[in-house]
This record gives structure tokens, sequence and C-alpha cells, in this order.
């Protein structure tokens, strides 16, 4: 979907490359976290695909096409774009600031009400409340919700965000993350994303790209990525909790067994092993019951299963 070869980038003034030689394939329907030290060419790397920054060398291609070969304003009209701040227009409404894709595309202004309702439902946000509320009456998780909502209007096969939850709470962030990815399981879309954050990368991309000084480290799965390390800097930019790190792939639902009746916490379906065992742990016990919304326990998981893993 997503094709970067040997692509660089040197500003001028200086003679040290921002990105150096990097070279991506990103599949159709894959996210992808782009991650590394500051300064290591992450966000130049993402610009460079919808061209706000322009290749010194090499070629970007998305669906085939190569980005350097067309309109730079309508290669954006066709990527939708999430940075951390959201960028909200602050004169206009929710419903206009949704609207500014499709509007510059000529929908019709039935359609662009439909859209942008059915927009705001997709992001857990009422039309009937929002619609016509500016951007400085939202909190900040609602203002990154409406970014989101205008990202995706226009049915774009692409998405880049850059640090899209960084500017939110801890708590909010996560909630954020999960519900994203929810949203991306519905609506198939290519993602490219920069993060500092190696947690987000972990739960959020089904690719992992580590950077530094402009060149691709590694570009791998995070089962991967974690697994085997490709040399010391990305071991240690990874943390020396790597091992607990990969429980956070794994979930209840890969590890339960029968269930005996043995008392302890109560999980839910879907449950990573890393909370598992923080669960385990709290509740000094040894055996997790795994228990469905409605009460039904489904099965339990112990603490030696979860070590074994």
């Amino acid at each position: 979907m997503i094709q970067l070869d040997a692509v660089s980038k040197t500003f001028p003034g200086t003679t040290t490359a921002s990105v150096d030689a990097v070279s991506l394939d990103i599949p159709e329907g894959a996210t992808v976290a782009l991650i590394g030290p500051s300064g290591c060419g992450k966000t130049t790397t993402l610009r460079m695909i919808n061209r706000l920054i322009e290749p010194t060398s090499g070629r970007i291609r998305v669906a085939g096409q190569d980005v350097s070969s067309g309109d730079p304003i309508l290669l954006r009209r066709t990527i939708g774009y999430v940075i951390q701040n959201v960028g909200l227009f602050p004169h206009m409404t929710v419903a206009q600031n949704i609207a500014t894709v499709p509007r510059l595309l000529g929908w019709t202004q039935k359609k662009i009400d439909a859209r942008t309702d059915e927009m705001l439902h997709l992001v857990g946000l009422d039309p009937a409340i929002m619609r016509a509320r500016r951007p400085s009456a939202l909190s900040g998780g609602q203002r990154q919700r409406v970014g989101v909502a205008r990202a995706l209007a226009a049915d774009p096969p692409v998405m880049l965000m850059d640090e899209p939850f960084g500017a939110i709470d801890p708590i909010a962030r996560t909630r954020l993350q999960d519900e994203f990815k929810a949203i991306l399981r519905r609506v198939k879309k290519t993602v490219v994303m920069v993060t500092h954050d190696m947690e987000e990368a972990l739960r959020m991309a089904d690719r992992i790209a580590i950077m530094r000084d402009g060149k691709l480290l590694q570009y791998d799965t995070p089962a991967t990525l974690l697994a085997s390390p490709a040399d010391p800097f990305v071991d240690a930019f990874l943390g020396p909790d790597r091992a607990f790190r990969r429980l956070a792939l794994m979930t209840v639902d890969d590890l339960m067994t029968p269930a005996t009746g043995t008392p302890g916490p109560a999980l839910q379906p879907g449950t990573t092993l890393r909370e598992a065992l923080s669960a385990l742990i709290t509740a000094r016990a040894d055996t997790a019951r795994i228990v469905a919304p409605g009460g039904t326990v489904m099965g339990e998981l112990t603490r030696a299963a979860i070590l074994a893993a």
C-alpha cells in the first residue's frame, strides 16, 4: 500500500541527512508505528508521505502511484492527517471542522451532514450535542476524537498520525488508543503513526519501525522486536522490561483452561497477560477466573501458566 524506497531528506544548510535511505513496505490495512529518540527522523519520514516535506532523494508510492507525480494538495485530500494538538479550526463548529475535506471535494450538503453524524457516532460523540460546539468548548479527549473524525470524513485509504494521543492524560490516552484500534478494525485503514511511547507502539501497531540518526534500525512485528532486537541500541531502547512487555501481546483467552472453582480475581476476556499477572500479584493469588460480561465463568488462568508463557 505504501512503499518507501531509499528515501532521504537533507535540509538546506545542513550536510547530515535527517532521513537516510529509509526503505519501508507497509501493507494495506496495517498500522505501522515510527519510533525512536528525538531528532531521529520519524516525523520527517511521516511528512514526506503526504509531501508536507519533499524528499531529497528516493521514491514514495501510495497504492502504486508515485506521490511526487501529482498535485500535493490533491494528494493530501486522499490522506487523513491527525496531529498531537489536533489543529481544529477555532472559528468553526465541530460539524464544520469535520466537513472540511468533503466540502473541498464537492460533496452535497445532505451527504456532508450524514457523514458528519456518522463520524461523530463512530468516535463516540453525540451529534445532537457536539455538532454546534466550538473547539474551545471541548475537552482534550473530545478534540482528539473530533480530529480523528475529521481525518476519516472523506474515507481516505491512508491515515497519518503524528503523536496523536501525546497531549492526553494517561488514563484517557489508553482508552482512546483502545477505541481507535476498535475503529480501525471496522474501517480498514492503512495507518502510519509517529510516537515517542514504546507502550503506545506495542499497543497500537502491527509493525514497528525503530529509527536512530535518520536510519532505520529494525522493522518488525512487536513480538519479533521484543524477542529478537537487531542490535544493542534497539535492545536498550526497548527497555530492561521487554520480557514483561511481551506479556502485553497475549491475552488470557490464549492460555485459560477449564474452570475448577478455584477462587481468585475476576478478569474479563481480552485482558492481557501483563494485566492478569499484575492482578494476581495485587490479589496475592495464584489463579484468576475469566468471567464474561454477563457473569458466566469461562475458565481460569494460573500464575504458573503466565510465567511459562
